[in-house]
């Protein structure tokens, strides 16, 4: 990787933990955790995805997805925990 391609994933970083900080008003080391955990993040880091050379809007609306799939699946998990555990509470007083 170069230098050139190193400091342009920094910058791209930066931008995305400005953004989570800002959107969701959180201090700037949860944003950083934030990013940092994400798939998308590990994307970003490597050089063969191209993803250092898109516009901070693409980089932002991308993660986004990540994360709004991220919450939903999360979200559908808990559903899915909730009906498991009331279903095996009726039959347990049955």
């Amino acid at each position: 990787m170069s230098d050139i391609q190193k400091q342009m994933i920094e910058f791209s970083t930066m931008d995305l933990v400005k953004f989570v900080a800002e959107s969701r008003k959180l201090p700037l080391p949860e944003a950083m955790e934030i990013v940092y955990k994400s798939h998308f993040f590990k994307k970003l880091q490597d050089p063969e995805t191209g993803l250092y050379r898109e516009s901070k809007a693409y980089l932002i609306r991308r993660f986004n997805q990540e994360i709004w799939n991220r919450e939903i699946g999360n979200a559908k998990q808990r559903t899915n925990n909730h009906t498991a555990t009331a279903s095996c509470r009726n039959l347990q007083q049955v």
